[in-house]
């Protein structure tokens, strides 16, 4: 397995801690980096994005974006957003199932929406912080 692969996955290599000692477990802020895989039916009838690490209201917009790109491939057809391997917060479930609901899409960027049938696979867990504007 190279590099990359390991990094996708989500082992990081050793990085010193506070105290100098290597440490594998020492996330700090890339735990709320989302990492994102676009698997798009050759045929493009259907098209299917995995989501791992943490998704809040302030990395949505960067969800949104990718769902967007990705929408205008498929001309009208189903995108799965899989957020099972993800940690997401409950604000941010609520306006993806909504999302889905309406078959729009936000933008992230302006006000504007894109028809866009949307399911959503929730996660096994929800991530509970105090998210601060």
């Amino acid at each position: 397995m190279n590099q990359h692969a390991r990094t996708v996955l989500g082992t990081r290599p050793s990085v010193p801690s506070r105290h100098g000692a290597p440490s594998t477990t020492h996330y700090e802020h890339s735990d709320h980096r989302l990492k994102v895989v676009v698997r798009i039916e050759a045929d493009l009838t259907a098209a299917n994005i995995e989501v791992r690490g943490v998704v809040t209201g302030a990395n949505l917009r960067a969800l949104y974006v990718v769902a967007r790109r990705t929408t205008s491939l498929l001309h009208g057809k189903e995108l799965t957003i899989d957020l099972s391997h993800a940690r997401v917060t409950d604000t941010v479930l609520e306006q993806l199932h909504e999302c889905a609901r309406l078959s729009r899409l936000a933008s992230g960027v302006d006000h504007s929406v894109v028809a866009c049938r949307v399911k959503i696979v929730d996660p096994g867990f929800i991530h509970r912080v105090k998210e601060y504007a």
